[in-house]
């Protein structure tokens, strides 16, 4: 008797099993036709044995399993992802790890019917704040509020209850994080999280501080090698709990970008546009316009009509690789804003510091400075033969980099500085940082840096760019 009720219980599951494959393989093709990176991480989640469930899908499963204290560091540095053929990461930074997203994602719009799924992960900044009760200053969530204030205002916007919107869960740092403390260490953890949930999500949305927000999209363009699905970042500069706010319209479109197939890279959403992530800047510290894009055109924008795509075609192809997930930063890198009449010793000193990898230099227009200071250009050809790697960018929001125009910017180019070409600062230091912690160095290094990696950078010969990236696989 026990064996026929053994029997009976395994072919009940066998025939459950096959209906789950069958049901998965039809809803797979007809994703697989819009976005074959998409349909192929859905279809591959079905096929995953259920003792995997659990931690998988935590929200879904009826019990979830315990997650240690910096977990999200120990699935990094042992590569503990749900798919190993499918994601690769190397080893944390030696860097302190400031903050740790200390839960597991929780639900915060569940409905049977819905057709996406968007992790929204909560860092911090204006959008979540609350007023504190001293003069109506506004401070973030602590000990005397409670937390998950943020996900119960979402749940009860009734734009969330549309058909048409995904269902969304959170994730919470633990504490929340003025932006102007968010730096390598929380880039990794970013980048760790979207990789440990890859599969289990259409899209995320990083709700970020806005004075810092550009250098970590610009960050997580780099480490998020092969991103298929969108990674959006957005913020405000008026919190939610206003009764007059941007924060609600941002969260919003950041959540619908999210969902959308067809967009597969890190973007920001900010006021009514969606900028390409290592193009974005703070332009503004009053503004519901704070971040904008002065070199590139924006990727979408919203209004009245509802949602443009007028520059589709600049939307970044999907991948052709697996995502790879790159966790070592070189964070010694030293950004020096030329000013009429500075001190060239100060230069020389800061040059000389020890295990500096990289130096900025912010000139003037196209790659301009002064030319009658030998002590300077001796002091960056000292640098350049210390194989310590010299990028030129410009002062200007908008216009690149050109050191053939000037006398003194030839000069730099022979000394062997690189040209940044339209680079931001933010694209510039974070671009550095990835490829020095890839191990780049010399002329393999200076190379990468004039080549168009995930759009940051705008180059006239495409082809030759294309069979350079091509060679340095990054």
């Amino acid at each position: 008797m026990a064996i026929m009720q053994t029997t009976d219980l395994r072919m009940r599951y066998l025939f459950i099993s096959l209906s789950l494959l069958l049901s998965s393989i039809r809803s797979g093709t007809s994703a697989m036709t819009m976005h074959p990176a998409r349909a192929s991480a859905k279809v591959r989640s079905a096929f995953l044995p259920s003792q995997n469930a659990a931690r998988l899908h935590p929200i879904r499963a009826s019990v979830s399993p315990p997650r240690a204290q910096n977990s999200v560091k120990a699935a990094s540095s042992e590569r503990d992802y749900d798919d190993t053929d499918a994601i690769t990461t190397d080893a944390l930074p030696p860097v302190p790890t400031a903050s740790t997203a200390a839960c597991l994602p929780y639900p915060v719009i569940s409905r049977p019917d819905a057709t996406s799924r968007v992790l929204c992960i909560y860092t911090g900044g204006t959008l979540g704040m609350v007023k504190n009760g001293e003069g109506g200053s506004w401070s973030a969530p602590g000990p005397k509020n409670k937390r998950g204030g943020l996900s119960g205002l979402i749940n009860s916007m009734p734009e969330f209850q549309d058909d048409s919107m995904p269902d969304i869960d959170m994730v919470e740092f633990d504490p929340l994080l003025d932006s102007s403390n968010v730096g390598p260490s929380e880039w990794c953890e970013l980048a760790t999280l979207v990789g440990e949930y890859y599969f289990d999500y259409d899209g995320f949305v990083i709700i970020h501080g806005t004075d810092t927000i550009s250098y970590t999209a610009s960050a997580l363009s780099f480490m998020l090698e092969g991103l298929g699905k969108a990674v959006v970042l957005t913020g405000s500069i008026i919190p939610m709990c206003e009764p007059f706010n941007d924060a609600r319209r941002n969260l919003i479109a950041s959540i619908m970008f999210a969902s959308q197939l067809e967009l597969s890279e890190v973007a920001v959403f900010f006021n009514d546009r969606l900028l390409r992530g290592n193009r974005a800047v703070k332009v503004d510290s009053h503004s519901l316009a704070a971040i904008d894009s002065p070199n590139f055109p924006p990727l979408a924008t919203a209004g009245a009509g509802g949602i443009s795509t007028p520059n589709r075609h600049l939307w970044r192809a999907p991948p052709i690789c697996r995502l790879r997930v790159h966790t070592n930063l070189e964070a010694r890198v030293v950004v020096l804003r030329l000013t009429p009449g500075f001190d060239d010793s100060a230069i020389s000193c800061l040059t000389q510091a020890p295990d500096l990898r990289a130096l900025v230099l912010s000139l003037y227009g196209t790659g301009n400075g002064p030319s009658h200071k030998a002590a300077f250009m001796e002091t960056i050809a000292k640098a350049v033969e210390r194989d310590l790697l010299v990028v030129a960018v410009t002062q200007c929001h908008r216009g690149s980099v050109q050191l053939s125009t000037y006398e003194v910017g030839q000069r730099l180019m022979q000394i062997g500085v690189v040209a940044g070409g339209d680079m931001t600062t933010e694209a510039c230091v974070t671009k550095i940082a990835y490829l020095c912690g890839r191990g780049l160095k010399g002329k393999r290094l200076r190379d990468a840096m004039a080549t168009n990696l995930r759009g940051e950078l705008t180059l006239a010969e495409a082809e030759e760019n294309v069979a350079l990236n091509r060679d340095l696989r990054l």
